[in-house]
């Protein structure tokens, strides 16, 4: 067994989610002792996993047979307390008789349930499925008589307890100095979280009218989606607010808070062209934090009309509150008038530096995009929600560009897309339209495919039909299904309607409907004086992939001719296997490159003569060709089609690139050259980071400028990393010892991160005593610097006192600090194998504790550094052991072990060729 470092000195709190779960436990025993009373005794009761096989158990979509129509949904909620109460009713139509009902509900105490229909009771009884069984929470309704066909409404009464991992309606705790602890209450429902906080017919289909009001401690500030309409003092000194009914929304969509909030009222967003009343703006933090929020919040009006105004539908709803969640799993939520960030998203002040300015930018606009796509129309079932976010990540990326035309986001959704070309190429990767048999593999929807894939898809049909037809499918859309729900289909009709071309559909659901990324081979020659290319299409498979062939797509080709100083664009539909694309010039092309403006999603491959022509013509690119020129040779050399000398040759080529990103997606292969090549090939690899870096480092450092601010830090990044410039790192850890010793000034913001990296690597316990307590009471942009220096530990005691703090010390870190320091030590050249040996000793203490249940699923991923079979066998078996304690979590490790596959076939393959080119350089 490996030790577990004892911490005397930190203090141990008892793991609240195992209490929790004891309390449910006893309820469910005591549901069990009173199943035989009378039917209006609905206490919690479970089945056996006998039972519950024999009942046909939905673990999807249910039934359908009860249709939800509105919810009037009444809590009482106090912060400081275990749990909340509530009593939920649903008017319903049932749309034949029967006497059970199928519902969601998980972790609560149901005391009460009654089917009222034409005034009269009809007493029910409630049943959770054991989660054993149905550990997404599935329940059901049972009655004595059987209930007619129609209207009915169903009252549940019912206690829950908190969620303690960041789900459903869950509890934050944050110190406030020396007044003790701040209690907060935030949701997340997205995806399953809405029926841990009350009984529900919790599917995104049903999208009804919510009325809620929530009594709560007289000091505690309230908010929900909607405006707050009365507030009405208690008897017991509490008072219950009651909000505005709001449009139609599924349960996924609902958001309320209750704790000791700041509350910053900012001036109403103004009528614009487009809407013609004013949205009342309000931002929510931590107690302390409210000046912090005024950056976002100044920016939200710009953001907001430039994506109003590619719409064309003013902002559907009531008012907006952006809130800075204290504690937060994802990045953010787009619930209607009342959006929800984490506090790195959205809380600033006059240090920021612009890389964070900028993540609140991408962030903030895709949420916004949301409230129309997705929130105003909204996904039938998850296997559509690609398209909701999808959707959202084009857009968000669009209305910021629309809104900072000289910001630079204009390739932001193709830098997304062909980061998702690296989940693509697996043959374990999923098609963008995944249908979900099981609702605990939700979250499978919800990955690059999703995002990135299927925002670069939006991208090439936009670029492919022109911007104002495909906003006219757009906006057909809205119009077609506002306040309602559509799928996949229903959007590729209204794109195809709108746009005037119906050969999109077709197209475009051979993008989504099918798993893989294309693979465009392009052979230019000459026929009757032009330069034709001839086209072939496949699948990409890397070096070690099992992907299988035969697959086609219908892919929207364009191609860049070059002619001298002058270019020619030329485009096809690729229908088939093969096809031709010429020019349309007499003469012969100096150079062609296949995918003309980066727009098509796909990679493309040429011959040696076709690289070294297209290679001699980079300046002749924009910088999205760029991006996908440097992305289409990187695979081809994991694909084993370009050899080492001319791959570290382009790679030079593009680390001159005048564009700050394409200079940095350059280097990218550094990493992978100094961790896997021959230990005696880190001289060379040394060599070729400070020819591509060293000098440019020097020459953008402490500039106010784009390079300046975002790709100086990379550069540090690798020049101390796998350049061993040991004077640099020197100076940062000079500068990282002052700043945590009370100097801000000592080092620029956005060096901050390397400063602390480069100090923490020779430090002792007092430093990391120090870093914990700034990743504890930092500022947003601060705790996760910390958290990252922390993890380049290289000592051992150290090293114990962090993973001890990881497991059990709830205090300094969040669980979601805690996972990501851990992944941290397990990236560490150093620590990997003992944090990896730590991690399968403490691994059911460690996830039931302290990793938010929505990345439960997603724990196969610390397996992610390993490059050989054998740790890929031991991390099947240690996984598949565990599966009980990680639901959802196939695909994670599907994935996760064919990316060892593929990374030691790399390895195996190109290895020496790569450290013989290094040397011959």
């Amino acid at each position: 067994m490996t030790h577990l470092y004892s911490m005397p000195h930190l203090k141990t709190k008892r793991l609240k989610t195992a209490h929790l779960k004891i309390a449910a436990s006893a309820l469910a025993i005591a549901g069990l002792l009173t199943a035989c009373g009378p039917a209006t005794d609905a206490a919690k009761t479970k089945t056996s996993p006998a039972m519950a096989m024999s009942q046909n158990i939905p673990h999807a979509q249910l039934p359908g047979n009860v249709v939800p129509q509105a919810y009037r949904l009444d809590m009482r909620i106090n912060p400081d307390a275990e749990g909340m109460s509530g009593i939920v009713s649903i008017d319903v139509d049932i749309k034949e008789p029967l006497s059970q009902i199928w519902m969601h509900g998980k972790e609560m105490s149901v005391s009460r349930a009654v089917a009222i229909i034409d005034g009269k009771d009809f007493p029910l009884s409630y049943t959770a499925i054991d989660s054993a069984e149905a550990p997404s929470g599935v329940a059901y309704l049972s009655a004595e008589d059987t209930l007619p066909q129609g209207a009915a409404t169903l009252e549940l009464s019912y206690e829950t307890p908190f969620n303690l991992a960041l789900n459903s309606a869950y509890k934050v705790t944050r110190q406030n100095g020396e007044s003790g602890d701040d209690n907060y209450i935030v949701t997340q429902f997205e995806p399953l979280g809405a029926r841990e906080a009350f009984p529900s017919f919790d599917e995104s289909k049903y999208k009804v009218p919510f009325t809620l009001s929530i009594t709560a401690p007289p000091d505690d500030f309230v908010y929900a989606n909607t405006p707050e309409v009365s507030i009405t003092p208690q008897e017991d000194g509490w008072i219950k607010h009651q909000f505005a009914t709001t449009r139609p929304l599924p349960t996924y969509l609902i958001a309320f808070g209750v704790g000791p909030y700041d509350v910053v009222e900012y001036a109403d967003l103004p009528p614009t062209d487009v809407r013609d009343r004013p949205i009342p703006l309000r931002g929510i933090t931590a107690r302390g934090k409210g000046d912090e929020i005024l950056y976002g919040l100044e920016n939200t009006a710009g953001i907001l009309e430039a994506i109003e105004g590619y719409f064309g539908i003013p902002y559907p709803y009531e008012k907006l509150d952006i809130i800075a969640a204290p504690d937060y799993a994802f990045g953010a939520m787009e619930n209607p008038g009342a959006i929800v960030y984490r506090e790195y998203l959205m809380l600033m002040d006059e240090n920021a530096a612009l890389s964070q300015r900028r993540a609140y930018a991408s962030v903030h606009s895709h949420e916004i995009a949301h409230q129309w796509f997705g929130n105003l129309v909204t996904p039938v079932w998850w296997e559509d929600i690609w398209l909701n976010e999808a959707f959202a990540t084009w857009m968000g990326n669009k209305g910021i560009n629309l809104w900072k035309p000289d910001g630079n986001f204009d390739r932001n959704t193709l830098k997304a897309s062909l980061g998702a070309m690296n989940i693509d190429s697996l043959s374990t990767t999923r098609k963008v339209r995944e249908p979900l048999e099981r609702s605990e593999n939700v979250m499978d929807q919800f990955d690059g495919i999703t995002y990135r894939k299927g925002g670069g898809v939006l991208d090439m049909f936009e670029s492919f039909l022109g911007e104002e037809k495909f906003r006219d499918g757009v906006r057909l859309h809205m119009e077609r299904y506002a306040d309602s729900v559509a799928t996949g289909d229903d959007f590729f009709q209204s794109i195809a309607d709108g746009s005037g071309n119906p050969d999109v559909v077709m197209a475009m659901k051979s993008f989504v409907d099918q798993p893989g990324l294309p693979l465009v081979r392009a052979t230019p020659e000459q026929k009757n004086n032009e330069t034709v290319i001839d086209l072939f299409q496949g699948r990409y498979a890397p070096l070690g992939s099992s992907v299988a062939q035969g697959q086609s797509w219908q892919i929207p080709v364009c191609a860049k001719f070059g002619y001298g100083t002058e270019t020619v664009k030329s485009c096809t539909l690729m229908r088939d296997y093969v096809g031709t694309l010429s020019s349309g010039r007499k003469g012969e092309a100096d150079w062609v490159m296949p995918n003309e403006n980066g727009a098509g999603y796909y990679r493309f491959y040429l011959d040696t003569d076709g690289w070294t022509a297209l290679l001699s013509n980079l300046d002749k690119l924009n910088s999205r060709e760029l991006l996908t020129v440097q992305d289409s040779l990187e695979s081809a050399f994991r694909a084993g089609s370009v050899d080492a000398a001319v791959f570290i040759r382009g790679m030079e080529a593009f680390a001159k690139s005048p564009e700050y990103d394409v200079a940095s997606a350059a280097g990218d292969w550094l990493g992978w050259m100094h961790r896997r090549l021959p230990e005696s090939a880190r001289g060379d690899v040394a060599r070729l980071t400070k020819d591509m870096y060293d000098a440019r480092f020097k020459n953008i450092v402490g500039k106010d400028t784009p390079e300046g601010n975002l790709l100086a830090p990379t550069l540090a990044a690798r020049l101390v990393s796998y350049g061993n410039d040991e004077a640099m790192k020197s100076d940062f850890a000079a500068k990282g010892r002052a700043y945590i010793a009370g100097d801000k000034k000592a080092v620029a913001p956005n060096l901050l991160s390397r400063a602390l990296r480069a100090a923490m690597e020779g430090g002792d316990m007092s430093m990391a005593a120090k870093l914990l307590d700034m990743a504890k009471n930092g500022s947003s942009f601060e705790k996760g610097a910390a958290i990252g220096a922390l993890g380049q530990t290289k000592d051992e005691d150290i090293l114990g006192m962090l993973l001890d703090t990881a497991l059990i010390d709830e205090d300094t870190l969040t669980g979601r600090q805690a996972t990501s320091l851990v992944s941290s030590l397990l990236a560490s050249d150093t620590f990997g194998d003992k944090t990896w040996d730590w991690v399968k000793s403490n691994f059911t203490q460690f996830v039931n504790s302290r990793v938010p249940d929505v990345r439960k699923g997603r724990m196969p991923g610390f397996a992610g550094n390993f490059c050989t079979l054998e740790r890929r066998d031991e991390a099947k078996r240690f996984f598949e052991y565990n599966a009980k304690v990680i639901p959802g979590y196939e695909r994670s490790l599907a994935q996760t072990l064919e990316s060892i596959e593929l990374c030691a076939a790399l390895k195996d393959a190109k290895a020496q060729e790569t450290a013989k080119a290094l040397a011959a350089r």
